[in-house]
């Protein structure tokens, strides 16, 4: 797709560059686009070069298997033994590194739960279920990923400080609303800004339960991140390389050279999947009172607040669901609506597509409804034969969303 060209690492990352140093060079490369980004970058790297990629079960890039590079395929969303066992080896390498080294870390989405190690005195198992947890509770990325660092060996610059006095720098896709390059990943390299006060209050908002042995150690502050100026932060630098905003504006001109007025909603959009969709909906709605034939376009990360644990449908799923409901059947008006890894959630599609007839393929508007109140958008559209299959895309800059009115 025409969106996604400049968030594809052979595109985004065809000028990065990064420090050179006189000893050795220590690829870090994780998430759902981390072969992608090795592979952009191998051709360049020192011939002595080695290192640890570690992406998603099946997002492996066909063919790449380089020489010098152990590559691992763990869990997502939720982390697994197989992650852990990585992150302790690359907290293993970043020790080895000296003054005269770098450790150069290619980050994109699904970071987080690709490469897990829990702080002194937590459990990978109480890790999973505090995951559980976020995931199910409505609570946007950010506010996710603090809870994740406060938790965590590796995340929230404690991978840059292991690795000090080397030269610590990473590249990034952002997966971020707002591109915090803190964020991406929970920032294993980045100083971090957010506090174990912070956490405790995340955790209460959304009244994810944390055992008695966390809550102490975040009231103690033994949980804290690297901060800014502390001595082994000082030696670390990061860039990005791809963003949503790069897919929304390839959309933008996609829409223009399909003839219509794009409409551009933003490219960080939080909140509730649900009524996101009815939101857009009202403005499609809109638009086609007044003859403008137009298209809606947006980029983010909305949430879903997950009240069925066995139902089947994500973010995207969820919004575009609806979208349809709020709609009714107008016709001129489709669209659709994925995320730009390939997985909407944890299922096999990237997203859904949307037209006047689709609830009546779904059984009709009752019973989307019904599947949409028990969290099982997916069902939904696979029942109108209105999912978006892609499989791993290769990148990870969030959803795009595209309404087409007129």
């Amino acid at each position: 797709m025409q969106a996604l060209q400049p968030a594809l690492p052979a595109n985004a990352m065809r000028d990065v560059q990064w420090p050179r140093v006189p000893g050795r060079t220590c690829l870090l490369s994780i998430g759902k686009a981390a072969t992608q980004m090795a592979a952009a970058v191998l051709d360049r790297l020192p011939e002595d070069a080695n290192g640890l990629i570690v992406t998603r079960q099946g997002y492996v890039q066909p063919g790449f298997a380089p020489d010098n590079f152990q590559i691992v395929e763990a869990s997502h969303p939720v982390p697994d033994s197989v992650g852990a066992e990585a992150a302790q080896t690359a907290l293993h390498a970043a020790d080895a590194l000296g003054a005269d080294d770098l450790l150069l870390v290619l980050m994109s989405g699904g970071a987080s739960a690709l490469l897990p190690a829990p702080a002194d005195g937590i459990s990978l198992a109480e890790k999973q279920s505090v995951t559980r947890a976020l995931l199910r509770s409505g609570a946007p990325i950010s506010e996710m990923n603090m809870v994740r660092k406060h938790l965590s060996a590796i995340k929230g610059g404690r991978l840059a400080a292991r690795a000090w006095p080397a030269a610590t720098h990473m590249i990034a896709i952002s997966d971020i609303p707002g591109d915090d390059i803190a964020m991406i990943g929970s920032g294993p390299t980045v100083a971090d800004s957010s506090t174990c006060a912070e956490t405790l209050a995340i955790a209460a908002k959304y009244a994810i339960d944390l055992t008695p042995a966390i809550k102490n150690q975040l009231l103690s502050g033994a949980l804290e991140t690297p901060k800014t100026g502390d001595p082994d932060m000082q030696r670390v630098t990061a860039d990005l390389c791809a963003r949503p905003a790069d897919m929304c504006a390839a959309a933008v001109d996609a829409v223009i050279a399909m003839g219509y007025e794009a409409i551009m909603l933003g490219d960080a959009l939080e909140g509730d999947a649900l009524e996101l969709g009815k939101d857009h909906a009202a403005q499609a709605l809109a638009l086609k009172a007044s003859g403008r034939k137009a298209a809606l376009i947006s980029g983010g990360e909305a949430t879903v607040t997950l009240r069925n644990r066995s139902g089947r449908g994500g973010r995207c799923t969820a919004y575009l669901l609806a979208c349809a409901l709020a709609l009714e059947g107008e016709p001129d008006i489709c669209g659709f609506a994925a995320d730009s890894d390939g997985i909407d959630g944890s299922e096999d599609n990237a997203g859904a597509f949307l037209w006047p007839g689709i609830l009546e393929m779904m059984g009709g508007a009752d019973q989307a409804r019904q599947l949409l109140e028990r969290d099982n958008s997916y069902l939904a559209f696979e029942k109108a034969g209105a999912l978006l299959m892609t499989g791993p895309s290769g990148t990870n800059v969030n959803d795009l969303r595209v309404i087409l009115v007129g």
